[in-house]
């Protein structure tokens, strides 16, 4: 059987690039209506914690997408981050919820099917607290670029052998 991944798109579309995660989802899900990947769902979410259990719960393979928020910021670049040791993302890691690590533990001991795999993609953000709809330039530019090569990646990985 094939594996199921999901990908979970994080933010505020209210907060100005802290909606990055959310566009990611948005424009892959796009890309999926033009060239579908078997085995990809594709959700968002306002929050994070506990309610993400529900939201991977079943799938073999987690990808989440948020934007972050460094120090020093170059808006629009892109990392890999460890889920053992996020820093800067305003879902996965917050004073009011329990961080992704935690929550994932959480589920797999109240017998949850937690994916194997949890892979989280962070959008360095330029601002994040101004009430605004729009992505700053370099992080829309991001989100494209990180949308397109999720599908590519997700196509070849999941591809039926020949």
């Amino acid at each position: 059987m094939a594996p199921r991944v999901v990908v979970v798109g994080l933010g505020n579309p209210l907060l100005g690039d802290d909606a990055a995660g959310l566009a990611v989802a948005d424009e892959l899900e796009r890309l999926l209506a033009v060239q579908p990947v078997a085995g990809v769902t594709v959700t968002r979410s306002y929050r994070g914690g506990l309610e993400l259990l529900n939201l991977v719960d079943g799938f073999d393979r987690a990808v989440l997408v948020d934007a972050v928020v460094r120090e020093d910021p170059v808006p629009g670049r892109v990392h890999e981050l460890d889920a053992r040791g996020i820093a800067g993302s305003a879902r996965l890691v917050g004073s009011h919820e329990v961080d992704l690590t935690t929550a994932l533990e959480v589920g797999r001991r109240a017998g949850l099917a937690m994916p194997d795999e949890v892979r989280v993609v962070g959008i360095e953000a330029a601002d994040v607290l101004s009430f605004r709809e729009q992505l700053s330039p370099a992080v829309a530019k991001a989100v494209r670029e990180v949308a397109r090569r999720l599908h590519g990646e997700l196509a070849a990985q999941l591809a039926p052998p020949d």
